[in-house]
Order: structure tokens, then sequence, then C-alpha cells
């Protein structure tokens, strides 16, 4: 998987104003309604750059391999999709501020394709997203001890399993089943 950094450079090196952790939270909505690359980038970069752009190419080629490892994870038998967020050597406050982000990315991919999917959500799944909407609004001033740490790990697997869900309840025949 794509490390935090290197998508973050390649979104800032192409113009985006949202973060990584925001891009892949909505990029992970997006692809609830099997949404394709050219959707995503078209709700993450401001301007798609002139395809002569050697540089911009290989930021785009950044961009594309999260789209397929994103898709993927989220779609594959071994559970094995993670949000994208910074790294745990970043300071615990840009670590709380990177889920908030996440969180509001993907309750905005979700504004984009949720109404078409409304219908399909479960109670279990509209309490998913009232968590994230909770989750977004955490504050980056926290303090990182041990127990906030301890919490971290938690709301960053409740993040992965939420997505998890709702790709199941969405696309059943797409996502591997999770055994609740």
């Amino acid at each position: 998987m794509l490390d935090f950094d290197t998508v973050q450079d390649a979104l800032e090196g192409l113009g985006s104003s949202s973060d990584a952790a925001e891009a892949h939270g909505t990029l992970c909505a997006l692809l609830l309604d099997n949404a394709a690359l050219a959707t995503w980038l078209g709700q993450t970069l401001d301007e798609l750059p002139d395809p002569g752009d050697v540089l911009a190419t290989e930021r785009l080629a950044v961009l594309e391999q999260l789209f397929e490892q994103t898709r993927e994870g989220m779609n594959n038998a071994d559970l094995a999709f993670a949000p994208l967020l910074p790294d745990e050597s970043d300071d615990f406050g840009v670590r709380l501020l990177g889920i908030a982000e996440w969180c509001q990315g993907f309750l905005f991919g979700f504004g984009i394709v949720g109404a078409a999917k409304d219908g399909a959500l479960d109670d279990a799944a509209r309490e998913c997203l009232s968590d994230l909407l909770e989750i977004s609004k955490l504050s980056h001033d926290e303090t990182g001890d041990d127990a906030a740490e301890l919490q971290y790990v938690e709301i960053v697997e409740h993040l992965r399993m939420v997505t998890l869900l709702l790709n199941e309840t969405l696309n059943p025949l797409n996502s591997p089943a999770i055994v609740h």
C-alpha cells in the first residue's frame, strides 16, 4: 500500500486542496458506487494537468495506484483494507486531524453517491454513517497519552470495519463476506 506522505506529495504537486486522508475517504465512499478513477479525480483535483507534463503524469500514476489498491482492498476476501492516514511517527494531533479529515472526505463522497443508495441502507449502515459524522468532529488538540493512543487504534479499526460493512451492504456481490 502506498504511504500517506507519497500520496500527499502527489496531491500537493497536482494542486489539490484535499489532503491524502480526505481524498482517500472520498475515494472509499465513491467506490461504494463503483465509481471510476475519473470521477474521483474530478472530485479531488481542481483541474486535470496537461497530458504532456511528465511530472504530473507520474503524480497521477500514484493516485491511480491508490485507486486500484483501495478498490482491491475493499473487495478482497482477506479484508486487508485500511484507511490512508498519517503515519504513526507523526504527532498525535496530526493523526487525529487525519482521522477527522478522512471521515469528512468519506461523508462528502457518500453525499455524492448516497442519495441513490439511501434506500439500500439498513439501521446498522445508518449508524455507521452517524459514527463517521461524530468522528469527523475530533479535535486535533487532544493529548496522546496511552489511553488516547489505544482509542486512536480502536477508531482506525472502526473506520476500517465501517467501510467494509457499507461496501458489503451496498455491493454484496463485490465485497467479501463479513462475519458479524
